[in-house]
């Protein structure tokens, strides 16, 4: 089992992990109460793209999770 490593962040905006060959990406957002982490695992289009040209082929992807929030994965901070 590999372990998650951190790949680039910029605090709290964006974190990019990689586990298990996939790239995890996730959105910290305050609101809704108590604050959560959104989480995706990109597909190979998106991987490939994040691979090539970095941070720049997720800001669509990285303001959809902040505004569709509800439609991915979330973590609360409690």
């Amino acid at each position: 089992m590999n372990k998650k490593k951190l790949l680039e962040k910029k605090d709290w905006e964006y974190y990019v992990f990689e586990e298990d060959n996939n790239i995890e990406l996730s959105v910290p957002i305050p609101n809704p109460s108590p604050g959560f982490d959104i989480i995706y695992i990109l597909d190979e289009s998106e991987k490939e793209m994040y691979l090539h040209t970095g941070i720049k082929a997720l800001e669509d992807r990285i303001e959809d999770m902040k505004i569709n929030f509800s439609n991915y994965k979330m973590n609360s901070w409690r």
